[in-house]
């Protein structure tokens, strides 16, 4: 299992687990790098965020974000949108997943790039919660 560390000074090479295939796969991100974390740390979730399709699902998101903050508009149609913007792309990303669009490898470096981005927040979160 591939680990990533926020602070690991470069961006890792995920290797294949496969043993007839030890070619390593070297993901760079799109983005340039950040002046503060240096490359990107997240290679997979950066192309697929430049991907037009999640670009399109940003911007819906951004614009019902920014109607809910609007007193004309109806926040509860608005949450349903986020809603229905949320759970479509996530159903999006799960048959992209099982059709075969991804690697196996490329499956699991993901999964790692999420948690490790998300580590962190839940760490606030836990102990926001706990009171702490």
């Amino acid at each position: 299992m591939t680990q990533i560390t926020p602070d690991d000074s470069k961006a890792p090479a995920y290797t294949s687990a496969d043993p007839m295939n030890t070619e390593k796969h070297s993901i760079t991100s799109p983005k340039m790098d950040c002046p503060t974390h240096g490359p990107s740390q997240v290679p997979l979730v950066d192309n697929e965020l430049q991907k037009p399709h999640a670009k399109e699902i940003i911007r819906l998101l951004t614009a019902a974000l920014n109607d809910l903050t609007n007193e004309k508009k109806c926040t509860r149609c608005t949450v349903e949108s986020i809603s229905t913007q949320l759970t479509g792309h996530a159903r999006d990303l799960r048959a992209a997943k099982r059709s075969g669009a991804w690697s196996k490898e490329d499956k699991k470096a993901l999964k790692a790039e999420v948690k490790g981005l998300f580590k962190p927040i839940k760490k606030d979160l836990k102990r926001l919660w706990k009171g702490n």
